[in-house]
């Protein structure tokens, strides 16, 4: 009895040693390959960057090139555990209807990629807004792409969604029109209110001439006369011609004695 439990011993021993050496194994097969996948996602980005191919495409084929060294990676190292693939595939195929239901979401976002890559509907640094969302593109990977905000923050959208939803690209055209609007007391003199804004256009060289500029009475409201202005210019220069508009418009009126009035209600009492 003692030889038989001293023979168990021995053999689980031996088993431990074995599986532990096979597991130590595959376990640095599987970080050599996560690194492995690293540096073939950033040499297919630079190969694809040198043949001057679209750079959403580099990152997206990059991506790719990654998820593959990783797959292959992954079942290097589950084989040298000597697990039964055979027994592990048919238990994964027991799970398949689960597995897809799973991976559709996932499958669905590839799809997505491919059909962005091939139709383009943007390019990289384009600014886009949809959803809710706007940003500019960052890169596109293979399930969902990166858009950077105007405060430098990344969101990361799921390829489907884009594929799905209305896409606002202000870029594509190269141009984009600044619409801003001004209230004035209705005591105010509007020819030189507006004088004062035509003014300001004319010196600022970031307005574009041809869409002209438009300076108008836009709406009447219950406290103001409001004017408008709808200004073209370079798509890179939109928010500088924006913040810097905005306060001088309002160091003009300041000086002319153009007043700008809160919103007030009046109230007449019958004695």
């Amino acid at each position: 009895m003692r030889l038989d439990l001293k023979d168990m011993a021995d053999r689980l021993m031996a088993w431990l040693l074995h599986f532990g050496g096979n597991l130590l194994l595959a376990g640095l097969i599987f970080f050599a390959g996560w690194q492995l996948a690293k540096l073939a996602a950033r040499l297919t980005k630079r190969a694809v960057k040198r043949a001057h191919g679209d750079p959403l495409a580099a990152g997206f084929v990059g991506s790719m090139a990654r998820a593959l060294v990783l797959l292959v990676s992954a079942v290097s190292a589950v084989a040298q555990l000597e697990i039964n693939i055979t027994s592990l595939v048919a238990a994964l195929g027991a799970a398949g209807l689960t597995a897809s239901f799973a991976l559709q979401g996932s499958l669905s976002n590839f799809v997505s990629g491919v059909q962005i890559l091939f139709t383009k509907p943007f390019k990289m640094g384009d600014y886009l807004s949809f959803g809710g969302y706007e940003g500019t593109v960052k890169r596109i990977e293979i399930l969902y792409t990166v858009l950077a905000t105007f405060d430098n923050k990344e969101v990361i959208v799921p390829n489907s969604k884009i594929t799905g939803d209305v896409v606002v690209n202000f870029t594509s055209n190269g141009t984009r029109r600044l619409d801003l609007s001004y209230g004035v007391a209705y005591d105010a003199d509007l020819q030189a209110a507006k004088a004062i804004l035509a003014r300001l256009v004319k010196k600022d060289e970031r307005v574009l001439e041809d869409p002209a500029p438009v300076i108008a009475v836009g709406e009447l409201k219950d406290s103001s006369v409001t004017l408008v202005m709808k200004l073209w210019c370079r798509q890179e220069e939109y928010w500088n011609l924006y913040f810097a508009m905005q306060e001088a418009v309002k160091l003009a009126f300041d000086q002319a004695g153009i007043r700008i009035p809160f919103p007030q209600l009046d109230v007449h009492m019958d004695r």
